[in-house]
């Protein structure tokens, strides 16, 4: 899946892989149409999954994942039900044992995190793309697009790396690290269903978004001018929006 075709005139890629990852934050256009001639999916996900690996680590190490624990259960409210049932010594022990999982699950998300996402959002978008749109590429070319696209969300990782070392344990929020939606402008306990539609408004996703629609419009510009592609992108994660919004709503 390293090279794959596009409509775009076949023609040897001019910008090197690290000039890419740089022009997708300052001349995006020019950039994705030289990747749509080229496609190389390896230098993106090199950076998504380091900075992935950074971000987990230092959240997994750094978090109070007790006190995570036990604002995830109170926002649940049969979970909240089940443990206010239990004698403190017992409550202690199903924190704890929460606060483990939760770590745990960093870890995982570490090294799976960025390559699963990936694949999943590459088969939204492409069914998107090629039903809605028309559009004349490839899975493998979705793929690249959307590992280049979602460096903006890379640069968060970082950003979020460094707020989290150096915040206090307790004020660590594992999703939400960092000050980029009106989510962090909610009290702890609102529940889960009304925090993420403002998640979604996180100003590094919506950087991510354009990107996709820049993207896909480099791939395939007959079928896909950019008001189209941006269209598409939007409402790809509109219905992303409003599934785990009514899947919150139906577990809290």
């Amino acid at each position: 899946m390293a090279t794959v075709s596009s409509p775009v005139a076949e023609r040897q890629a001019a910008i090197s892989p690290f000039g890419r990852i740089a022009g997708v934050f300052f001349s995006p256009k020019a950039t994705f149409e030289d990747i749509a001639r080229k496609p190389s999916w390896i230098p993106p996900l090199i950076v998504l999954f380091l900075t992935g690996l950074i971000l987990n680590f230092t959240i997994a190490n750094h978090a109070n994942w007790t006190e995570v624990s036990k604002q995830q259960i109170e926002k649940n409210k049969w979970a909240a039900s089940q443990i206010d049932r239990l004698d403190d010594a017992k409550k202690a022990q199903a924190y704890e044992r929460a606060a483990a999982q939760g770590k745990i699950s960093r870890y995982v998300r570490a090294v799976i995190g960025w390559p699963l996402v990936l694949l999943i959002a590459c088969a939204l978008y492409f069914g998107a793309y090629r039903l809605i749109g028309g559009a004349r590429i490839s899975f493998g070319l979705a793929y690249v697009i959307l590992a280049f696209a979602n460096l903006p969300v890379a640069l968060k990782e970082i950003l979020g790396a460094i707020v989290t070392a150096l915040r206090d344990p307790t004020a660590i929020d594992p999703e939400n690290y960092i000050a980029s939606n009106p989510a962090v402008l909610m009290s702890p306990d609102t529940p889960t269903w009304q925090i993420i539609p403002l998640a979604f408004l996180d100003i590094f996703a919506i950087w991510a978004i354009i990107l996709v629609a820049i993207g896909f419009s480099a791939a395939d510009p007959k079928k896909l001018p950019f008001g189209k592609s941006l269209r598409i992108a939007i409402g790809v994660n509109l219905s992303l929006m409003l599934f785990f919004t009514m899947i919150a709503w139906v577990f809290s």
